[in-house]
């Protein structure tokens, strides 16, 4: 730092100055009087870039440190400006001047456009009456400096951030076992202010069992911390403030803050994990609840219709929708159904909430409750766990119940309790639940006939005939069979990738004729069958069972023959196989137990049935 001098400023003494000046190496320059560059020497050229040749002489010096022009520190002590003064302070944030000295540091443009931060200290040199003949300025580069101490900052922020934000406890114990820093998730898992744990010894928070297992990961005294990560997975157990023990997993790490020698006990509370993968557990049943609702819908949700008699089923869905009443649809299997109760959901004001589908026909008795209400952990063999039925799921939403009629007594009784009071409890367990459910169901049998001998409960039957839709059958509404053919047309051929222009005239005459036993669902299947099969442009249908037949008195047989007749005439082409893929069931459209309960009002026995598999 150069201070005043009153030594007499003479050639020799001059001379040895200027020498010095010009080999510090501190970069340095002199202003005269009149603030023109005395002295550039050799540093200042290597920070600024500025050759002492074209500097000496001139009053360009402020270039070479600041973005503004004079005064700089060397000006100020030749101006003795207070006001000048206070101004620069005010601008660098320096520190206030002491005696005939002045300092500041900050960040400062270079000529070729660096940011440097530079520490810049000026005195004035008097001669020997002193008199200030010149100023002396020095500038130090600090520019690594400062930023290792931001970037120490920085990091400091984020370990602070990352420390405080941790979901596990971290516990940092000094030499002496006493706890030195304790996040917020230690101030939670262990019910305790950090100010009250700070200066503890870490025993205190460890169940007074466990303090031997404590003392094998600790070093005794006068040993060294120790030098990796040590894991304990089980064995451990903690203790809050308020006594409460509880397992824990636990990581001992060395670490190493301001030079002192640190261990960390990073703690995870077992039963909140054990909580977790259990929430975890439920979240993933539930979306594959919601996943089985995706993927059971393959038909549009465009219901392809343009009879009048369909358009009175419409206005009666429109009219219902906005309600929160029970909806029961009515009519035969493959009508379209489910497709006509997920428009009331969308229509009302639960769209926003899911509509949830169950098909009580393809669940076993035993398991309908289950499904319905969900079931507590060992209410029966193979519950494992708890999980939510399909009520919980449909809370706020829509519950679609199909196949009404295959439900158990037991579960009949249960729906009606919730249809009336919306509360029941899981199967094996106590707990009253409440919910918020709109329930739509649907049934190809006739419910008054099954309630009437008791088949059904009649008290539940007229719960859900508040409102009874009835969706005809696909033979009462023929103008519908064209538009439905040329939907499921248009649908399989860009499915399968094929180029058919539309139906022929033959095949959309046999549409026309047929009975359509399995209603729109099968005219959908016919259709798909008939798109891989066709090879031309036109689509051709192989013959299909006519719906009216001549007997030999000129009589027309009536329907449930006709439809007995085409049963059987598939299962002989099944074989008598009625489940699977290749199956009757499948070439019908129908849910094997929906066909095996239409068997058996049509007088086709199994053992019928198994006869085609071995004609003779």
């Amino acid at each position: 730092m150069p201070t005043r001098t009153s030594m007499p400023i003479h050639p020799t003494h001059s001379a040895f100055t200027e020498h010095l000046l010009q080999h510090l190496p501190v970069s340095t320059f002199v202003l005269d009087t009149q603030h023109r560059v005395m002295l550039w020497n050799r540093a200042c050229e290597q920070l600024t870039g500025l050759k002492a040749a074209e500097m000496i002489g001139s009053d360009r010096h402020w270039q070479g440190f600041y973005t503004e022009q004079r005064p700089c520190l060397a000006d100020l002590i030749l101006d003795r400006s207070l006001g000048k003064l206070s101004q620069l302070y005010e601008r660098t944030g320096g520190s206030a001047p002491a005696a005939d000295t002045l300092h500041t540091e900050n960040w400062c443009l270079m000529p070729d456009g660096r940011r440097l931060y530079l520490v810049i200290d000026a005195a004035p040199i008097a001669d020997e009456t002193g008199s200030i003949v010149a100023a002396v300025e020095t500038q130090r580069d600090r520019t690594e400096q400062r930023l290792a101490m931001q970037a120490l900052a920085e990091s400091e922020q984020r370990f602070s951030a990352v420390f405080g934000s941790a979901m596990d406890a971290i516990v940092a114990i000094g030499q002496d076992r006493r706890i030195t820093l304790f996040n917020t998730a230690a101030e939670r898992i262990f019910r305790c202010a950090t100010d009250l744990a700070i200066g503890q010894p870490v025993g205190r928070f460890i169940a007074p069992r466990c303090h031997n297992l404590l003392e094998r990961f600790l070093p005794q005294d006068g040993q060294p911390m120790p030098k990796s990560p040590r894991w304990v997975a089980e064995g451990l157990v903690a203790r809050r403030a308020d006594g409460e023990e509880f397992a824990v997993e636990a990581t001992f790490s060395p670490m190493e803050a301001h030079g002192q020698k640190l261990l960390t006990l990073i703690l995870r509370d077992v039963n909140e994990r054990r909580l977790a993968e259990l929430k975890l557990n439920q979240l993933q049943q539930e979306k594959g609840y919601l996943q089985e609702v995706v993927d059971s819908g393959h038909n549009p949700r465009e219901i392809v219709s343009g009879s009048r008699i369909m358009h009175s089923v419409f206005e009666q869905a429109r009219m219902v929708a906005r309600t929160d009443t029970p909806v029961l649809l009515l009519g035969e299997t493959g009508t379209g159904k489910e497709l006509l109760a997920r428009s009331i959901h969308e229509s009302s004001d639960r769209r926003e909430a899911i509509m949830v589908k169950v098909n009580c026909a393809a669940l076993p008795g035993e398991l309908i409750e289950s499904e319905l209400f969900g079931h507590e952990k060992g209410a029966f063999t193979g519950a494992t766990q708890q999980r939510k039925g399909r009520f919980e799921l449909a809370d706020g939403g829509t519950l679609f119940l199909d196949e009404l009629g295959e439900l158990s007594p037991a579960a009949q009784a249960k729906l009606l309790r919730v249809l009336q009071d919306q509360e029941f409890e899981r199967v094996g367990g106590s707990e009253t639940l409440k919910v918020d459910v709109r329930v739509i169901a649907a049934t190809n049998r006739n419910l008054a006939e099954e309630a009437a001998a008791n088949r059904f409960r009649p008290d539940l039957y007229y719960r859900l005939n508040v409102f009874p839709i009835e969706i005809p059958p696909l033979r009462e509404r023929q103008s519908d069979i064209p538009l439905l053919a040329r939907f499921f047309l248009a649908r399989y051929t860009q499915k399968f990738g094929k180029r058919i222009e539309d139906l022929a005239p033959a095949a959309l005459e046999q549409l026309k004729t047929y009975a359509w036993p399995g209603n729109v669902r099968e005219l959908e299947n016919v259709i798909e069958r008939a798109v891989i099969l066709s090879p031309g442009p036109l689509l051709e249908i192989a013959p299909l069972q006519a719906p009216r037949a001549d007997t030999a008195s000129g009589g027309v047989l009536e329907l449930a023959s006709v439809e007995r007749d085409h049963i059987l005439r598939v299962l002989k082409e099944t074989r008598g196989v009625i489940s699977g893929p290749r199956g009757a069931a499948a070439m019908l459209g129908l849910n094997p137990n929906t066909l095996r309960s239409r068997m058996q009002k049509l007088g086709i026995a199994k053992a019928h049935a198994g006869d085609l598999a071995n004609p003779p």
